[in-house]
């Protein structure tokens, strides 16, 4: 990152507190003239190798990554923004550390239902704990147009309990000799998620049949909780779309993202 930086003469960006503007709107047809796409590209290459350490920046790069065919000076001005953040929180990364008692898989899935204003379709996200510590997270746009916010959420969870429930996660644990105590937890903000436990076949529901008798038969058969929490307690809203600084900030902690440095300085007064 520090030699893409370097490359475009952009190691005196000073930082920025977010990755994109609480305000911004990015379009494919914004009025605004063509850019660089090769330079466009190759920044955006390198932010996705970046990203796999980095959650806070997986909405921003996911959505500028949506451009590259055909970028705008707009575009490279939120791309811009965002390497203003990457510069000034170069050494931070996801900490993660020993932790005591037993541990728990539990997920946070969410949507931006319609969000993509070029046709309308939605960005599905989701974060997986192990503990406390975030091992797995996504953020990517919907391959067809949801017609509802609950089937856009649908999508999400589903997307979610295939990672908590098909992926190595638990796989991998059962190789350690560390099986789960306990039956995955996932948490949404909508309450159709209810849907899931309810043995009752909603016929508004018909049009997500797949999703919803992948998610009820796991949850009849006891191997996945779904739970409602309040919007304000959804942890997957940073993957979703742009936040205020004080938000972002607090669900960044949330993630695990810290500033490194100040947690080695820390464990070296610990060991002295």
């Amino acid at each position: 990152m520090v030699d893409i930086l370097h490359r475009f003469h952009l190691t005196d960006l000073k930082p920025a507190d977010t990755p994109l503007a609480a305000s911004a709107t990015l379009t494919l047809h914004d009025g605004s003239p063509a850019t660089d796409a090769t330079r466009f590209r190759q920044v955006i290459e390198a932010l996705q190798y970046l990203v796999y350490t980095r959650p806070d920046i997986a909405y921003s790069v996911n959505k500028l990554s949506r451009f590259m065919h055909a970028p705008s000076a707009h575009h490279w001005q939120c791309l811009k923004r965002l390497l203003h953040y990457v510069s000034g929180t170069l050494s931070h990364g996801l900490s993660i550390c020993r932790t005591r008692g037993g541990l728990s898989l539990s997920a946070f899935a969410d949507s931006d239902w319609a969000g993509n204003l070029d046709d309308r379709s939605s960005t599905s996200d989701y974060l997986v704990y192990l503990g406390s510590f975030l091992v797995s997270w996504r953020s990517q746009k919907q391959r067809t147009v949801a017609r509802s916010n609950i089937e856009a959420e649908y999508r999400s969870i589903a997307h979610a309990t295939a990672e908590l429930e098909l992926e190595c996660i638990q796989n991998l644990l059962l190789e350690l000799h560390h099986p789960l105590p306990s039956s995955p937890t996932l948490y949404s903000d909508n309450l159709g998620a209810y849907f899931s436990s309810n043995l009752v076949f909603h016929s508004r529901m018909k049009h997500l049949a797949l999703d919803y008798h992948f998610v009820r038969q796991l949850v009849q058969a006891g191997r996945l909780h779904v739970s409602y929490i309040p919007t304000a307690h959804q942890l997957a809203d940073t993957l979703t779309k742009p936040l205020p600084t004080m938000r972002f900030l607090l669900l960044r902690s949330k993630l695990g993202v810290v500033d490194t440095n100040t947690v080695l300085r820390g464990r070296n007064r610990d060991t002295t």
